[in-house]
């Protein structure tokens, strides 16, 4: 395999064949506990967003965002629409409430929820974002600043991975609409749209983010339902309050990187060791038992582990953090 360093701009990692593997992750992040509730208007919209913000402290051998959330549900929700607040599927919630899956949600209803995330290699500053968890991190001189869900491409309209800068962004762009999507609509016999005008029909929201990949950007959505699933075009999708929030709050020249990392490993504050697997939703031929032992290795806990644990954590592929130690 054939390194390629990257220094120019601050990253510090290595490119093996299609994948992104960091370098200097040693960053932690401690526990946050948080209570939320959002209504549907603007104001406590902005709340949620705010509790994607808070400040995270480190900690040695750390490297895991941990919130317990107490979700409030309101008008409009749903399980599909929770996942794309939360960062969790809705089988997990609804499981870890003690409701069924496809139960009918009240105005007003409590959700508890466990959410912990892996943090992704680091780098010094700028954007990571992670396509198998559907996250958007932020850094700030090596430290975690904030994150947020995104959607991202089918897997027949994958987001492409790499670097990228932040080249412009626009408010109330109008779309125009690329030649292959014009002609996905007249292959399934819709009407052929050349252009949206910007309005509430515009499927990139109020706010355009424009990444230096051809054609890729970080935008709003008319379709907040989306979120924290495989959805766009190749684009990337935020809550209408996340975009307002980065457009106002990303530099133009920020630098980033798109990986594509479905395994992630960590220490916990008791040095415990979990994992997190993702289903392998491009088909990037992963294998799993090479990927995870790469990983366990970084962390010196290939000897360190249930194995068992391990293989169930493969099996289930559900994103969830586990605990695999002996």
């Amino acid at each position: 395999m054939r390194d390629l360093l990257i220094d120019r701009i601050g990253f510090r990692f290595r490119r093996y064949k299609a994948r992104y593997k960091m370098q200097d992750s040693g960053f932690r992040i401690k526990k946050i506990v948080h209570r939320a509730s959002c209504i549907m208007h603007r104001s406590q919209c902005l709340l949620l967003l705010f509790l994607f913000m808070l400040p995270m402290n480190l900690f040695a051998d750390e490297g895991i965002i941990e919130k317990d959330i107490t979700y409030t549900v309101v008008k409009g929700d749903y399980g599909g629409m929770i996942e794309g607040k939360i960062g969790l599927e809705w089988s997990h919630i609804a499981s870890s409430n003690q409701i069924k899956y496809d139960a009918p949600l009240a105005i007003g209803q409590k959700l508890n929820i466990k959410f912990r995330r892996i943090i992704p290699p680091h780098i010094d500053n700028g954007i990571v974002i992670n396509i198998p968890d559907r996250t958007l991190y932020r850094f700030s001189e090596g430290k975690l600043k904030d994150y947020y869900f995104i959607a991202a491409g089918k897997s027949t309209w994958q987001t492409p991975l790499g670097e990228f800068t932040i080249k412009n962004k626009a408010k109330d762009p109008t779309w125009y609409v690329p030649p292959s999507i014009q002609k996905e609509m007249e292959d399934s016999g819709q009407d052929v749209i050349v252009e949206i005008s910007p309005g509430p029909e515009n499927p990139l929201g109020e706010y355009w983010i424009q990444l230096s990949i051809k054609g890729i950007g970080l935008h709003g959505t008319n379709a907040p339902q989306s979120i924290y699933k495989f959805r766009s075009h190749g684009c990337m999708r935020l809550r209408p309050e996340v975009a307002e929030f980065l457009f106002k709050d990303v530099a133009v020249g920020t630098r980033g990187v798109i990986i594509y990392e479905p395994v992630k490993a960590a220490k916990d504050s008791n040095g415990r060791i979990v994992i997190e697997v993702y289903k392998d939703f491009y088909k990037k031929r992963i294998n799993y038992d090479e990927k995870i032992k790469e990983k366990l290795k970084e962390l010196n806990a290939l000897e360190k582990v249930d194995w068992n644990k391990v293989k169930e954590a493969i099996e289930k592929k559900d994103g969830l953090v586990r605990d695999v130690s002996l």
